[in-house]
């Protein structure tokens, strides 16, 4: 605690404490997608979307073994998932999502990460995408990431599930994965 006296005024003075900033422990994990989590990933997937999965949707995606579905916890609340398909050395983001009110503050991120490891120690070396071509802000987060746009795939989005007719043209990414093999050199 420091006294401090105004040279002005000998009636006015300020104190000024230094205090250590204050953290709260946070505890993030990346744990499978299971049945269970499928309420809250509903919830934010309805948040983000236009265009939502549905309940069936995330349960057929869980149950499928070639899959790869992570839910994000913050403090015990699921608030992110990322779904992926593997197919030979390649695997497909099918459906990333985080709760609305955390975005911009690496959660995706951590996501993306965590399932690049996953892939990695899987020898997947590719992973494919597609977004919508009005999606701007899912774009640029995988330019960021380092996917690279490869083609447009013309009307490949139903531009509202009420009228059919109405399509979007869907961009398709990709990244590689680096290599985690460890080679023995003679």
């Amino acid at each position: 605690i420091m006294w401090q006296s105004s040279r002005r005024d000998s009636m006015s003075s300020a104190i000024t404490i230094k205090t250590k900033p204050t953290t709260r422990r946070t505890s993030i994990s990346f744990n499978k997608l299971t049945p269970v989590e499928i309420p809250s990933v509903l919830s934010i997937e309805e948040q983000n979307s236009d265009y939502p999965w549905s309940q069936g949707q995330f349960a057929t995606s869980i149950e499928n073994s070639n899959n790869l579905c992570y839910c994000l916890s913050l403090n015990d609340k699921t608030i992110g998932y990322l779904i992926a398909m593997m197919v030979m050395d390649t695997a497909d983001i099918l459906n990333i999502g985080i709760d609305p009110d955390l975005q911009r503050k690496g959660y995706a991120t951590g996501l993306l990460n965590h399932l690049i490891e996953e892939l990695g120690k899987r020898n997947i070396r590719e992973i494919f995408l597609e977004v919508r071509v009005g999606n701007k802000s899912a774009i640029r987060f995988y330019k960021k990431q380092g996917f690279e746009e490869i083609s447009v795939r013309k009307n490949y989005y139903t531009k509202n599930s009420k009228n059919q007719s109405q399509r979007e043209d869907g961009i398709l990414m990709s990244i590689k994965i680096p290599s985690t093999e460890i080679k023995n050199v003679l």
